[in-house]
Parts: structure tokens; sequence; C-alpha cells
């Protein structure tokens, strides 16, 4: 199944990529336009905050992905791995739960949004709100993906930062015996 999320997760690192290039460049040629010529794009910060939002909810779903976001699982991981994998079962439903509402709300502003717009440009906020289902969308298939994994696993399962942690602390012992 993994491999099949490769697409995704490589397009979320691109688009977050891009978006923020364009912001930073975009920010760089008003500088450029205030200091130089005196007149300011006055359309910027309404492009910069809509770009701001997606890249934001552009992020969270690379961070899901990665299940990079931080928790406290102390109490977690001395768990024994058969209470720990209901345990994990229960966080990815509830997570998916929330998702699902944050999908079906984030759909309907977007649709309230249609009426509203931005004061310069005159763009519907629902180019705008429409970031909250879409990247909450592609989450709950990250979460769907998890929740697989902690389903057919032993209990056993180690999340990509854990492993990374891991693997660091089995490095820095073997340079330490060099």
């Amino acid at each position: 199944m993994m491999h099949l999320l490769k697409p995704i997760k490589k397009l979320d690192d691109i688009i977050g990529a891009f978006l923020m290039a364009f912001i930073v460049l975009l920010a760089c040629a008003n500088v450029f336009m205030r200091y130089v010529y005196g007149e300011p794009w006055g359309w910027v910060e309404e492009i910069t905050i809509t770009i701001f939002i997606w890249l934001i909810m552009f992020g969270a779903s690379a961070v899901v992905m990665a299940e990079g976001h931080c928790s406290i699982d102390v109490l977690a991981r001395k768990l024994p791995p058969k209470a720990r994998q209901i345990l994990d079962i229960t966080v990815d439903l509830t997570t998916i739960a929330t998702l699902g509402l944050l999908i079906w709300y984030g759909i309907l502003l977007s649709i309230k949004g249609a009426n509203k717009i931005t004061p310069i440009l005159g763009i519907p906020y629902t180019y705008i709100d429409a970031s909250i289902p879409v990247c909450c969308s592609i989450m709950t298939v990250y979460y769907v993906r998890m929740l697989w994994i902690d389903i057919t696993s032993t209990g056993q399962h180690k999340t990509q930062l854990e492993e990374l942690i891991d693997e660091n602390a089995l490095h820095d012992s073997s340079v330490e015996e060099k």
C-alpha cells in the first residue's frame, strides 16, 4: 500500500516547496517595487495569505504522512504490545472521525465562501476554504494507511520517526565504539 502513496507524498512535498518559493519570490518582488519604484503591489498580501493557508494545510498532511506530529507517548510506550496496538487503533479511528468532520464542515464552509470575496482581487473565499477539505482528505488517506498497519501488525509497529531515532542511536553507538 505504501507504494501507492509515494506519488501523493511527493506531491505534498512538491506543492509545498513550490508554494513556499512562490511566497518568497512574491514578497521579494513586492519589496523591490516598494523601495525602488515606491509603488508596492496591493494585491500581494491577499495572495500571500491564501498561499500560506494552503501551504500550512499541505504541510500538515506531509507531516501526517511522515508520522511526525508531536505526541506524548510516555505511557503508551510502556504498554504491552497488544494494549499498545489497541490504543493505536483507537487513536487512528478517532483521528479519522475528526478528519471526517473537518472535511464535512470544510465543504460547508467552502460552499458558504462563494458569496464572500477578497477586497482587492475579488477572489471567492471558496478557493481559500477549500484547503481544509482537500488536505484533510489527503490526511485521511494517510491515517487509513496507519490504521491498516496498526490492525495488521503484531503490536510492534514503529513510526518512521521512531525508526529514525533507533537508526541514529545505532549509528551513534557504532561511532563511539570506533
